[in-house]
């Protein structure tokens, strides 16, 4: 469409125009729904990798602070 064609269409033709290419953008396709959901389980991955990094440091520190409190823990 030409800008004189534009012009002559009116401002209610063209604000139709661009909520129809706005709707037209806005459009779901299977592809974002693929994209989102892929993203999503890397999210969890990302997280799960984070909890498992920290988990063995929170029993170790745990132990150690177990092992030097409790009077049980001492060598003979």
């Amino acid at each position: 469409m030409t800008n004189d064609n534009k012009k002559r269409k009116g401002t209610f033709g063209r604000l139709i125009d661009a909520i129809v290419a706005w709707e037209n953008a806005m459009e779901y396709t299977h592809d974002d729904y693929v994209l989102d959901r892929i993203c999503n389980l890397e999210r969890e991955v990302m997280q799960l990798r984070d909890e498992l990094r920290a988990l063995p440091a929170l029993h170790d520190a745990s132990d150690r602070a177990k092992s030097s409190s409790s009077p049980t823990a001492v060598a003979r």
